[in-house]
């Protein structure tokens, strides 16, 4: 009547006639003329219909609170297997958004629904639940949110392995690349996207897929709930799938590297040591060590890149042998007397296929003229330096006790000396400060050089007294050592550039022997104690997510009386067993 009233006040008729339109014409969606029968319907020759009944419009009563319960009973189930399980909700922090009074007094631990079942979910590979009936719409659980215990990975082992979404794999290949190939640089993405995709892929790239899958997952806290089963469904696949030929061999020898880096990070050093030795193995039985000793210059990309990705596998698993027993004082596996694969290309070369020719790591050591790489053959020459310093002072150590002093022990110390300072130089002046902040890779080559400088000056205490110029050079080590450690405190001030997930995994060695060093003097100088807080506040912060600093953390030397470092070789010994333990 109201808008009768308005038409005939302003003179114009009404845009259409006043009551329902017809059910006919509601269903084909046509413009009634509200007059029984409509012009609609009689065109149309169908009877016409209208309900003066009004629509009742939304949900029906109750039906939106029972929505809410049986997913806050869904997420309290999934909450009982894994309390991290909530990844799969998206909506987990919401699923108490508007309750009532008597549902947000207990909001923490909601009742299940009749519907849904209490009862422990049966160990099948997806979980199926009761479908929910919401609204009169038929709605089935999706398998992504079915119940699983994700802590233990059991339910997951077996034949048909985990049951990952596919965006969750693509996640975690995503996070791979993104995180864990800046310091794991072993995988051409294009190859193994290539792979991922064949209709059948092969035992040994599931295996490599699942070690991506793991390394990825430890470096997420989204994922993270997922590592553990990740991990053993792994371990479950590499020990069930033999290597018979090279190409399942390279990817074997890919996730023992992998695991074993994720061992170092979330398990005890001896497994991650074993894990290790089988990479080794895999890498001396297929003599990736020999990868350029027949010259090949004129390469296309795809066979660049098939050498290539063999050559960082080896100097992947040379690394690692010189980290696992430098850092614990065991003989080393891998002689670098008998390589002669090259040092890996840039990063770019690798994954656009474009082919170069990179110098033998013999080449390198001996070049008078130092030229600079990518930070990962950066990483790798510094760490065979490292190992040779190793290697050096465990020979005078021998000699010492055998009373049989060689007389090319400081030939030896000053080459090495030379090769290191020169190297050091090169790096400071081509690559700016402002690179190793924003490369963990480069980070870490940069600590693991002053720490090899650590390493020689602890050397310096077996120059013969015979030796010319003795003291100078004992007082000349002397000077460098806390040098050195102060350059690794000001490197380790650029962690927190990084995000916990993209510091390189070892970063904690040097910054732990660095500790080690501060704490002897520490009681000295109150820069040291200093410069102590500052290495120990670095590991802890890393300690949350990488466990090779963990139990280190606990040995503590800051109560033992160090009267003068120069004049005191009995520390100074103890100081260089610990350093080599």
């Amino acid at each position: 009547m109201a808008s009768g009233t308005k038409a005939s006040a302003n003179g114009k008729p009404p845009r259409q006639n006043p009551g329902p339109a017809c059910q006919q014409c509601r269903i084909r969606k046509l413009r009634c003329d509200r007059q029984t029968p409509c012009a609609g319907c009689i065109d149309s020759g169908v009877p016409c219909h209208t309900d003066s009944t009004p629509p009742q419009r939304g949900p029906k009563r109750g039906h939106l609170k029972v929505l809410r319960s049986r997913i806050a009973a869904l997420e309290q189930r999934m909450g009982e297997q894994d309390p991290g399980a909530g990844l799969f909700t998206p909506a987990a922090s919401e699923s108490h958004f508007n309750m009532d009074e008597n549902e947000a007094q207990d909001s923490t631990a909601p009742p299940p629904p009749p519907s849904v079942s209490t009862e422990p979910s049966p160990p099948a590979e997806v979980v199926a639940l009761p479908d929910m009936d919401v609204m009169g719409l038929q709605m089935a659980v999706p398998p992504s949110l079915a119940p699983c215990n994700f802590i233990s990975g059991q339910n997951y082992l077996g034949s048909a392995g985990l049951q990952i979404p596919p965006l969750t794999r693509a996640d975690l290949d995503q996070l791979f690349f993104d995180r864990a190939n800046t310091f794991l640089p072993i995988v051409q993405q294009y190859r193994y996207f290539q792979r991922s995709r064949m209709a059948a892929a092969t035992a040994s790239h599931v295996c490599l897929q699942s070690a991506m899958w793991t390394m990825a997952a430890a470096l997420s806290s989204q994922f993270h709930h997922l590592r553990d089963a990740l991990y053993h469904s792994t371990l479950d696949k590499l020990g069930h799938c033999p290597a018979e030929d090279d190409a399942s061999r390279l990817e074997h020898a890919q996730a023992w590297i992998l695991i074993a880096v994720y061992e170092f990070m979330q398990a005890p050093f001896e497994r991650a040591w074993i894990s290790s030795g089988r990479a080794i193995r895999l890498v001396q039985l297929m003599r990736l060590n020999e990868v350029d000793k027949v010259s090949d210059l004129a390469l296309d990309s795809d066979t660049f890149v098939k050498k290539e990705e063999k050559r960082r596998i080896f100097w992947m698993a040379f690394c690692l042998d010189r980290c696992t027993c430098v850092l614990e004082g065991l003989p080393l596996t891998l002689n670098e007397q008998e390589v002669s694969t090259r040092l890996p290309s840039s990063e770019e070369a690798f994954q656009s296929g474009a082919a170069v020719t990179m110098p033998f790591l013999s080449e390198v050591v001996t070049a008078t003229d130092p030229s600079l790489f990518s930070p990962f053959a950066e990483s790798v020459i510094f760490t065979t330096l490292w190992g040779r310093g190793f290697l050096h002072q465990r020979q005078s150590a021998a000699e010492y006790a055998f009373c049989n002093a060689s007389r090319d022990f400081c030939d030896r110390q000053l080459w090495l000396d030379d090769i290191i300072t020169r190297r050091i130089q090169k790096l400071q002046q081509d690559y700016v400060a402002a690179s190793a902040k924003v490369d963990a890779m480069l980070l870490y080559a940069s600590m693991i050089a002053q720490t090899t400088v650590l390493l020689l000056c602890k050397a310096a205490e077996a120059i013969p007294p015979t030796t010319p110029s003795n003291h100078d050079l004992v007082s000349k080590y002397q000077r460098r050592a806390p040098a050195a450690a102060k350059e690794i405190v000001r490197l380790s001030q650029y962690l927190p550039h990084f995000s916990f997930f993209k510091v390189h995994p070892f970063t904690p060695i040097p910054l732990f022997l660095c500790r080690q060093f501060l704490l002897l003097l520490s009681s000295q100088e109150d820069t040291m104690a200093d410069d102590l807080s500052i290495v120990t506040e670095a590991l802890l912060e890393l300690k949350g997510v990488n466990g090779l600093c963990q139990s280190r953390l606990d040995i503590d030397f800051s109560d033992v009386e160090i009267p003068d470092f120069q004049e005191s070789p009995e520390m100074m010994d103890f100081f260089g067993n610990y350093m080599t333990a």
